[in-house]
């Protein structure tokens, strides 16, 4: 954009009249024709220039007021807004001032919806309708939606949530705020957004999985009409079950906080929860383990875990070779190598089922993920190529420090270090082992029962409010078996010496 606005500028400097030649009239007129040539860029709502200008810096209808100067974004508004209703509801204070009934008015298009009208509709049913609507029936946006069986983000589906404000107990439905806080934790997120999700329509769902290839067999030509059928052939598939669990926190801080530095206080808190939500959602899906007795999670392998510990609420991907298939792990027992990373892949394969993980068609479908100093340990290897090396057009993920092969390395601090066994021990002293997972984003899936809810009410007993978040989420793992000892799309490398 800047080299565009400079040639502009030099080529018409260039075809100035040559009597222009003083000083000052040639500096009076090159500025006559740079703000001649930002005015029209501006001007043109189709241009680059005029959309940074759009959308950078702070909302436009906010200028001028209180929030502004604060430096609070819609969410920010939209959330202190909500506050400020829990409030007035628990019958301490007006609610909303003015000004920020007008700020939330003029920027949000939040809406309100009872818990009982959330109730009322039937996802189930929506469910089972939209396979017999044909694509066709939708139009605009709303077909190139549904043709991606996204049903609940049409137009259709929306309107049929649109509600006047409720009394007490009220939801707040697409509340910018939910929305920015869910983007923010994905985006920090390095694992889970890597997986992809679907709507679990029911508490407990299972998706049918393919299983082996039919064998194409030779025949003969038939010469007679009493010529015998050819041989058939059957598909094989099966199904992984997937659960959803409940996980979430809350929040408290006390009336004089909210009183003396509410404003403020809003930003920080809303990055706290989002910060908090990709941490612990990385973590899931890497290292859960739901067995709960004592000395056999792989997180808490010499104690007993908490009952209310997130990493119980579903299997995930460390799990595959330190516990379900453990011919998919490997003792490295001493420093990493070039040759232990690109084994991992020849072991993430079937030769029964004729399904190779571990050499995807597109590379950035298998992903290595280590503890930080692992994979410091992994970037400095002569054959890894690192990210400075990738070149401009290269795309990186978040946390990626290298490739091995095309296929990314990803430093993640929810992989912790282990005992020599690859499991998390309660003395901090015994883990001091690096590890290594590898594994095929498409051999998973993560199933969303409910997005993540944010509700706030204040506690008039203790003068506190609080804030909770909660989500129910589920994980699948491809296996052509059903069995998790059939699971190929992970590897894991374990006792690795970092220091």
């Amino acid at each position: 954009m800047n080299e565009e606005l400079l040639n502009d500028i030099s080529a018409r400097l260039k075809s100035l009249p040559e009597h222009v030649t003083s000083d000052a009239a040639f500096e009076a007129r090159a500025k006559q024709i740079a703000r001649q040539i930002v005015e029209e860029m501006a001007g043109d709502p189709s241009s680059e220039f005029s959309r940074k200008l759009k959308f950078g810096g702070t909302e436009p209808r906010l200028v001028g007021s209180k929030f502004a100067r604060h430096g609070l974004t819609t969410g920010d508004v939209e959330f202190l807004y909500d506050l400020s209703l829990a409030e007035q509801r628990a019958g301490r204070g007006r609610g909303p001032s003015p000004e920020l009934e007008g700020a939330f008015n003029a920027i949000s298009e939040a809406c309100y919806l009872p818990e009982a009208e959330v109730k009322r509709i039937d996802q189930r049913a929506i469910d089972n309708l939209f396979p017999r609507i044909p694509v066709s029936s939708f139009a605009g946006s709303d077909r190139d939606l549904a043709s991606k069986g996204m049903w609940w983000a049409t137009a259709a589906y929306k309107t049929a949530m649109d509600t006047a404000e409720s009394g007490f107990g009220s939801q707040l439905v697409g509340a910018q705020y939910v929305r920015d806080l869910w983007m923010a934790a994905r985006q920090e997120s390095r694992v889970f957004a890597l997986i992809p999700s679907f709507e679990m329509t029911d508490p407990t769902v299972y998706l049918p999985v393919e299983a082996d290839l039919p064998e194409m067999l030779l025949f003969s030509e038939a010469t007679s009409a009493s010529a015998s059928a050819n041989t058939s052939v059957n598909t094989g598939s099966n199904r992984v079950s997937i659960t959803a669990s409940k996980l979430g926190f809350t929040q408290y801080w006390s009336g004089e906080l909210d009183e003396d530095s509410l404003i403020p206080f809003v930003p920080f808190l809303r990055q706290q929860l989002a910060t908090a939500t990709a941490h612990y959602m990385d973590s899931l899906v890497l290292n859960g383990d739901t067995v709960g007795t004592a000395s056999t999670n792989i997180n808490l392998i010499d104690a007993t875990p908490a009952a209310t510990k997130h990493y119980l609420a579903l299997n995930g991907i460390r799990k595959v070779g330190l516990v379900d298939n453990t011919a998919n792990s490997k003792n490295v027992a001493g420093a990493l190598t070039w040759s232990l990373l690109k084994e991992q892949q020849k072991r993430m394969r079937s030769e029964t089922y004729l399904q190779d993980w571990g050499h995807p068609t597109n590379p950035q479908d298998l992903v290595y993920v280590a503890d930080p100093d692992t994979a410091d340990k992994a970037a400095s290897l002569d054959e890894v190529i690192t990210v400075d090396k990738f070149g401009p057009t290269a795309t990186v993920l978040t946390g990626q420090l290298a490739r091995i092969g095309q296929s990314p390395l990803i430093s993640s601090m929810a992989m912790s270090k282990t005992d020599a066994t690859g499991k998390v021990s309660t003395t901090g002293a015994n883990n001091v082992k690096g590890q290594v997972a590898a594994f095929n984003r498409n051999g998973f899936r993560v199933g969303f029962r409910r997005r993540v809810r944010v509700e706030t009410f204040r506690d008039i007993k203790t003068d506190q409010f609080v804030i909770a978040l909660y989500v129910r989420v589920g994980m699948g793992r491809y296996s052509p078996t059903g069995a998790v000892g059939g699971i190929e799309a992970a590897d894991v490398l374990y006792n690795i010496t970092v220091a």
